[in-house]
This record gives C-alpha cells, sequence and structure tokens, in this order.
C-alpha cells in the first residue's frame, strides 16, 4: 500500500518489496537518478517497510505504531544526514557513527538516510566509506544521490545500486493537474519539457520560467551568425543575469536531444521549434558531433556543482555548441556592421 505513495518507479519497487520478502536486504543501498524522479519518497516508504509490525504483500500497513510514527517524522530509528549549508560535513558522520554503537529503540532496523550524497565533503566521504566497511550490526544505509561517479568510487562498490528512472510524462502531467491545479493543456506542455522530473515540472510550473527558456533558446539559436567581438560580451551578461544556470543546461541539453533525434528519426516531433539555419546545421552536422556535444553539457553541469567558475563554464560548452554545429563558418572576428 505505502508504496503508492512514491510516484512511479516500479521496477525499482519490485525489487525492494523482493529484497524484504526474502530477508536479504543490503547494509547500504544507493538511489541514483535525476531530482524529481522519487528517490526521497521511495526512501521514506523503504524504511517504513523495514520496519512495519504487519507488512503486506503489497507493502506496510500504514496503520501500526511504526508507520504512523515515521509517517509524522519522529521515529527514533531514522536518521536523516542532510547537507549543512552546502555540504554534508565530517562532524556530521562521526555523531553518525556515536549513535550506531547502539541497538536501534524500537525497530528491527536503523535507517539512515543520507540525501544529496554528492554533497559529501571529502574527508566525511572518507569517513562514511570506513563505516561502511564495518557496518553494525542492525543499521542500514540508504544514500541518494544525482550520479555515482559524484561519489567516490569505493563508497559506490560497497552499495547495492538502484537507478531510478525519468518518471512517464503522463505522471508528471497527472501531478500537476491534481496538486498543483494548472489546466491539462498547460500541465501537458510543462510534463514534455520536465524529462520526467516532477521537480522541474514544479519549477517550470511558475510564472515566467517557459518564457525564459524561449528566451534562452533564441540566444543559443542566434550563436551561428555571432561574431567573436560580441560572443564573450553576450556570454557575460549571460552568466551575470541568469537566476539558475543549472537549470538553464538543463534546457540546453533538453534542446540537444531534440538535435540528436531529429538527425536520426526522419519523423521526430522535436520539444523545441528548431529555426531553418539549425534544421540545416543539424543535417550537415555529425551524429558523433551531436553526441559529443549532450556529453559537453553533463560536464559543464558536474562542473558548476564542483563550484566550477559560471562565466568560463558556460564560455567552454557556447564555444562548443559554435562550434559543434557551425564549424568554422560560424565564426566571424567583427559585427557586419563594423
Amino acid at each position: 500500500m505505502s508504496f503508492a505513495h512514491a510516484p512511479g518507479q516500479e521496477r525499482a519497487k519490485r525489487f525492494l518489496k523482493e529484497l524484504v520478502r526474502t530477508g536479504h536486504v543490503p547494509h547500504a543501498m544507493l538511489f541514483s537518478g535525476m531530482a524529481g524522479t522519487g528517490k526521497k519518497a521511495l526512501a521514506v516508504e523503504f524504511a517504513k517497510l523495514l520496519n512495519c509490525l504487519s507488512p503486506l504483500d503489497s507493502g506496510c500497513c500504514d496503520v501500526c505504531d511504526s508507520c504512523r510514527k515515521m509517517d509524522g517524522g519522529h521515529h527514533p530509528d531514522v536518521i536523516w544526514v542532510k547537507s549543512e549549508g552546502t555540504f554534508i560535513k565530517l562532524d556530521q558522520v562521526r555523531s553518525l557513527k556515536e549513535r550506531m554503537r547502539y541497538r536501534p529503540f524500537e525497530g528491527k532496523w536503523r535507517v539512515i538516510v543520507m540525501q544529496d550524497a554528492q554533497n559529501l565533503k571529502e574527508e566525511a566521504g572518507n569517513a562514511l566509506l570506513k563505516l561502511l566497511e564495518e557496518p553494525p550490526g542492525q543499521n542500514i544505509f540508504l544514500l541518494t544521490v544525482l550520479e555515482p561517479q559524484m561519489l567516490l568510487s569505493t563508497i559506490v562498490s560497497r552499495c547495492c545500486h538502484v537507478r531510478f528512472q525519468p518518471l512517464e510524462e503522463t505522471l508528471v502531467e497527472g501531478h500537476l493537474v491534481s496538486a498543483l491545479n494548472i489546466p491539462p493543456a498547460r500541465a501537458r506542455e510543462i510534463a514534455r519539457l520536465a524529462e520526467g522530473s516532477l521537480d522541474r515540472a514544479t519549477w517550470l510550473a511558475e510564472e515566467d520560467r517557459i518564457r525564459h527558456w524561449t528566451e534562452l533558446l533564441e540566444t543559443i539559436h542566434g550563436l551561428g551568425d555571432l561574431p567573436m567581438i560580441d560572443f564573450f560580451p553576450l556570454v557575460n551578461r549571460w552568466a551575470q543575469k541568469t537566476e539558475d544556470l543549472e537549470h538553464d543546461l538543463e534546457c540546453i541539453k533538453l534542446w540537444v536531444r531534440d538535435l540528436v533525434l531529429s538527425r536520426l528519426i526522419t519523423d521526430y516531433h522535436p520539444v523545441f521549434q528548431l529555426d531553418a539555419k539549425v534544421r540545416r546545421a543539424v543535417q550537415g552536422a555529425r551524429v558523433e558531433a551531436l553526441f559529443a556535444l549532450y556529453e559537453e553539457i553533463e560536464e559543464a553541469e558536474l562542473d558548476l556543482r564542483r563550484n566550477a567558475n559560471r562565466q568560463l563554464t558556460l564560455e567552454g560548452l557556447c564555444l562548443a555548441i559554435k562550434d559543434g554545429l557551425y564549424g568554422q563558418g560560424g565564426w566571424n572576428s567583427f559585427s557586419q556592421g563594423r
């Protein structure tokens, strides 16, 4: 029953229920996937199932004392570890180690949920690794992360890895209609842009978000004719003005995905409108170059999460777009009016 509270992820739900049914629950699990795909929600429901007093075939009962305490957020055997400021710090892991010296207070298991484990500082990550190498009994770690490569490989190797897939468009659309009272037609448009993320869909539902993305892509489309003398000032203004560069990169990544599929599938209907010059450039570009451009964006996103310089990151990406789509023909030293 309770797993229905978490959106989608039917394969992950079946796997987790089977672990509990067979009694083969690993001491550490890693939930990876893009933001807004239900990692936190499913971690909560899995923690409930582990300590449920009357579990059902479909999940936990939702009515026993343990389930009610979980729902109320005050179960003594569930520990939430989150970033303090930007990072998860060494003192937090040390405090966790101290608590793990004792048996769970009430339940069969103590469940430690570490949200956004990619924010672990290096020394905190090394301290966590020692806990995972010699885990005390009756303790289960649930780590959530955007991408497994953002963690120490030694931490990943000690976890049972569960990958979360993007949610179905119909599920995202239904959430927007029921939870946010978005009109169905607009909810359908937002769901297509959200690419399977409830977080992104909620963000896009705010006023002027889609208009901002439309203006952003007009800038990207204009890179092909932009001379070098105007290129760097434009990128500088963009980096200074935008409120969320990471969301901007997600928009560009979705646009590049359109380019790839338009190149490979004759009757593909892109999410975004592509102007005539971009369409010609896509048809003339090598597919490998388009895939490389997609990887450039993902690398730029990782760089931003590592606190890289915003302007330099954006400059590198825009240069890659200009060269990847238009090659040397996309470069002029001066504006046409000069």
